[in-house]
């Protein structure tokens, strides 16, 4: 789980998490009136659709995706990956904005065979969102699906990290234009305050978001950047024990009481490797086998790229991944070991 989200279910095997944000301003909305809330509700299931389509379309190329966290303007895919194929980010990328148009012009047909009240004009309201969510994602500017679609074009003739570089520039271009025209709307003798209010906070949140994507995607290509060359060699641990995939809770007390330490790995029959967590109380309690403890965690090949193997660790919950050549164990790397060696690589080449 994300720092600042929350789980809420899991869709073809990928979690699905709210941003704090997403869940206070449902919150927010229910109090203020049943009807907004119920709005609100159903702009979460149409930004839903649209990252279950990234995913979806992501999965089917071979990527995995391990959580969706849906944010207020918006959502974002979590994959194991920093640089993927421009064709492939390029089909990613766009099946959210072509899903939400086709869904906003399916609401758009249905609207002229709604009865006149209250089911039309929930109708009228998905039309309106899902259209604007789709066009609104087709921005060239990160986080949006269309910096990303940008990106993939510049890389027909750029480099990953080149064609990131410019792409965060067009990037605050945008995010310089949102805040001058917010500032000329709330200076203009027009409109109400109230609405130049609303207008003021959702521009806010909406450059702030932007702002923290468009450093996220800058930070992830700088550090593919800075490691060309480095392979996981260097952040191998051997800190860790290995029991058996049908050992008892007993065996596994014993070996912990034994052994010491709190990373304990073990092996399926089809050859993965899995931590098992014996920090969650209620799985405890239950589990019987070893098996009934394992947790998903990367098994990564020792010549995985440093970025990409560090991505794939931090959208796990432990943070921790198996280093293997071929079906040989070589040890753990952990999320904190890799940053803390990157950094340390790219402190040396600023000095």
């Amino acid at each position: 789980m994300a720092q600042g989200s929350v789980k809420i279910g899991s869709i073809f095997g990928i979690d699905i998490e709210l941003h704090w944000l997403f869940i206070l301003l449902i919150l927010a909305f229910i109090w203020i009136s049943p009807l907004l809330g119920l709005i609100w509700i159903l702009l979460f299931v149409c930004v839903l659709v649209h990252e279950l389509s990234h995913s979806i379309t992501a999965q089917r190329n071979g990527i995995k995706v391990s959580r969706i966290i849906l944010l207020p303007i918006g959502g974002a895919s979590i994959i194991d990956l920093v640089e993927i194929d421009p064709k492939i980010e390029f089909n990613i990328s766009i099946a959210g904005p072509i899903t939400s148009l086709a869904l906003g012009g399916l609401f758009g047909i249905l609207v002229i065979f709604t009865p006149m009240g209250l089911l039309t004009y929930i109708v009228q309201y998905l039309f309106v969102i899902n259209i604007l969510l789709g066009l609104f994602n087709l921005l060239p500017a990160f986080p949006m699906d269309g910096g990303r679609v940008l990106r993939s074009y510049l890389q027909k003739k750029k480099n990953f990290y080149d064609a990131t570089i410019i792409t965060a520039k067009v990037s605050r271009y945008f995010m310089a234009l949102i805040i001058i025209a917010t500032a000329i709307w709330v200076i203009l003798p027009v409109g109400s305050t109230a609405n130049k209010e609303t207008m003021f906070i959702w521009d806010l949140i909406i450059v702030f978001f932007l702002y923290e994507g468009m450093r996220a995607e800058e930070g992830n290509a700088q550090i593919r950047n800075e490691t060309k060359g480095m392979t996981l060699h260097g952040t191998l641990s051997n800190n860790y024990s290995v029991i058996g995939w049908g050992a008892s809770s007993d065996a596994l007390y014993s070996l912990i009481s034994r052994r010491g330490g709190h990373i304990i790995l073990t092996k399926d029959p089809a050859g993965t490797y899995f931590l098992v967590n014996v920090f969650d109380q209620n799985r405890l309690g239950k589990a019987s086998r070893v098996s009934d403890l394992a947790v998903e965690m990367p098994n990564l090949q020792v010549s995985t790229k440093m970025a990409d193997a560090l991505a794939g660790i931090e959208s796990t919950q432990f943070r921790i991944g198996a280093v293997l050549k071929g079906k040989k164990l070589l040890g753990i790397a952990t999320g904190q070991h890799i940053t803390a060696l990157i950094n340390l690589r790219m402190s040396r080449k600023t000095k």
